[in-house]
């Protein structure tokens, strides 16, 4: 392995870098550097049209190489990207490159130039055994390219033993990759929790009554056409207790290609108390978080899950579908929140009323949720990718 006067060059490479990479990259810099290691942060394209948020110029703690700048991941060739990958690292240097993932041209043109360069590779993976059929034709180029990799750096339980699954020894495995600046949430959430009234002008935010809160991209994968039917029962079962308790309100962060049928469900079925609020950027969301009663997350499939961490990071008690990777790892059953089948609407409805009829302490809640996720921050990410560090390059 090349090496620069005793500094271990370490390239992280996505695709394009949102607020929670920039965080984790920041903080695996300020760790590392006084380790030897000198990162660099190598990003594909300046914006994916899975995501809006606002381009972050910022300076940053760490070097920040943008590949194709201007350029959106999902509208370049795949041999202009192979090309630009290529070159980008013969010009970095780097002596160990933490590849995003196994799918895609700058993966695979990350791992040639390692291959063909002798330089140690660390897969950065959050897939689970469980988010897709498997069948043996299609899982064996993973297991081909994972056999090319050092090490891993992976986003908890159930990643890793899909890992492990394609071929990868337990104990070249590290965890961390999935984790959020806990700070910047916690913050933002106490400042509104100290005066809401300011936050009024926010759309879904105009009552003061209690809601639940829930954050995703508007697709059938998500499960909000059954959240929305079970918030209609759970509205149905409160009215009808008899226990003097009103029911929470269910505002709807985010957008996508399902929001119209959604909105259509609403009418027609005169759903009451749910607000749409489109897509927020992300100094807002700490706010939502905040002024939050209970997160939900009724996903089918969610490799992990980042608006859970969000969540507890804020102090919100959280109800997470048993689908979504980050369960095992972030809820505990009773203290933090609950999981539950995303099939089973009757579960979700129950949940809900349990949440909102003062049978949790919910204070309880909100604290074991930041005592959960304090292990989950940018820290972790930047311990998790030295360990994985230290194995690529022996």
């Amino acid at each position: 392995m090349q090496n620069h006067n005793s500094v271990i060059r370490l390239a992280i490479h996505w695709s394009s870098f949102g607020p929670f990479h920039l965080a984790r990259l920041n903080a695996a810099s300020c760790e590392l550097e006084s380790k030897g290691v000198k990162v660099i942060g190598l990003e594909m394209t300046s914006r994916k049209e899975l995501f809006a948020w606002n381009p972050d110029n910022n300076s940053t703690l760490f070097e920040r190489q943008v590949v194709l700048s201007g350029q959106t991941f999902e509208r370049v060739a795949p041999l202009t990207m192979w090309r630009a990958t290529m070159t980008a690292l013969d010009q970095i240097v780097p002596d160990v490159v933490a590849i995003n993932g196994y799918s895609y041209y700058d993966a695979w043109s990350a791992l040639t130039w390692c291959k063909l360069h002798r330089r140690a590779v660390i897969i950065t993976c959050d897939s689970r055994l469980e988010d897709a059929p498997r069948r043996a034709w299609k899982e064996l180029p993973k297991r081909l390219i994972i056999g090319l990799c050092d090490a891993g750096l992976c986003g908890g339980k159930s990643s890793r033993a899909y890992l492990q699954h394609l071929g990868m020894k337990s104990d070249k495995i590290f965890e961390g990759l999935d984790v959020v600046d806990n700070d910047f949430f916690w913050q933002g959430a106490e400042k509104a929790r100290r005066n809401p009234e300011a936050y009024r002008y926010l759309p879904g935010l105009e009552s003061p009554e209690p809601f639940f809160l829930a954050s995703n991209r508007f697709v059938n994968g998500k499960n909000l056409n059954g959240l929305l039917h079970a918030y209609a029962e759970y509205r149905s079962r409160i009215s009808t207790s008899g226990n003097g308790c009103a029911p929470w309100r269910l505002v709807l962060l985010g957008d996508g290609v399902e929001r119209p049928n959604l909105e259509r469900l609403v009418q027609a079925e005169n759903i009451r108390g749910v607000s749409f609020v489109g897509f927020r950027q992300i100094d807002d969301l700490p706010i939502y978080y905040g002024l939050s009663s209970a997160f939900i997350h009724p996903s089918f499939q969610d490799t992990w899950g980042l608006v859970v961490n969000e969540a507890m990071a804020a102090g919100t008690p959280v109800l997470v579908s048993s689908r979504t990777g980050c369960m095992p790892d972030l809820v505990a059953e009773g203290k933090n929140g609950f999981s539950f089948d995303p099939n089973d609407l009757e579960a979700m409805t129950s949940l809900m009323v349990r949440m909102s009829t003062g049978q949790v302490d919910l204070k309880a809640m909100r604290q074991a949720s930041r005592d959960i996720i304090s292990q989950w921050g940018p820290r972790r990410f930047a311990q998790g990718i030295y360990q994985a560090l230290q194995v690529a390059i022996r």
